[in-house]
């Protein structure tokens, strides 16, 4: 099940980070863009590696991982942590899986959200066309929505192999646009079965380093 592995991981720095001197916090996050980079080239750019600032007060880094394979996003995270690990510690950890054909380009697009979702035991007791035409529903809301303007999004599952049981993702260039979306999606019916959808993770890609160092 599921084409790819996907891995949401939220960092924040430790006092040690703050101690290195500017040029050695600049080579660090230099050496992170690197291995993103070769993993991006090992796989012909058809994953993703992405790596962001985070905006939540209580991380300072956010790295996105869909690799095809198991050993390879073990491996590019392994590397990662070998880059920064004594200076950063894990916040968040997200894992799923995402069954596609095709990613889709997100070139240009300036921030990332993320985070789990968990439904009650009574949504999986709803027959499933009924739980079909409600989801339907939500995906027209947000689809069809003025304020969605080139949203990337992405529903993966977790079921079996982490503490939630979906992981979605999106990609976007406008914030208040997102928080519009989102509020015109607290009328959909699809909401009454939903107990968790929290932390929520957002990143952003520019003045990356002016963020960091």
């Amino acid at each position: 099940m599921g084409d790819f592995f996907s891995n949401v991981l939220a960092y924040k720095f430790r006092s040690s980070w703050w101690k290195l001197t500017k040029e050695s916090r600049i080579k660090v996050i230099d050496d992170l863009k690197t291995i993103l980079k070769e993993t991006h080239e090992k796989n012909n750019q058809d994953i993703k590696a992405e790596i962001y600032s985070s905006l939540r007060p209580d991380s300072n880094l956010i790295f996105w991982l869909l690799l095809k394979d198991s050993t390879d996003l073990n491996e590019t995270r392994a590397r990662l942590g070998k880059v920064f690990g004594s200076y950063a510690s894990l916040k968040y950890g997200f894992l799923s899986v995402y069954e596609a054909n095709k990613l889709k380009d997100s070139s240009g697009k300036e921030y990332f959200v993320s985070y789990p979702i968990s439904k009650s035991p009574e949504w999986y007791l709803l027959p499933k066309e009924k739980r079909t035409g409600i989801m339907a529903e939500h995906i027209r809301l947000a689809t069809s929505d003025v304020n969605n303007k080139g949203i990337n999004s992405y529903t993966t599952t977790s079921f079996g192999i982490d503490d939630n049981e979906f992981v979605v993702l999106y990609e976007l260039n406008s914030i208040p646009e997102w928080v519009a979306v989102t509020t015109n999606l607290r009328e959909a019916e699809a909401r009454k079965w939903i107990t968790n959808e929290k932390p929520i993770l957002v990143g952003s890609k520019s003045n990356f380093k002016e963020f960091l160092i």
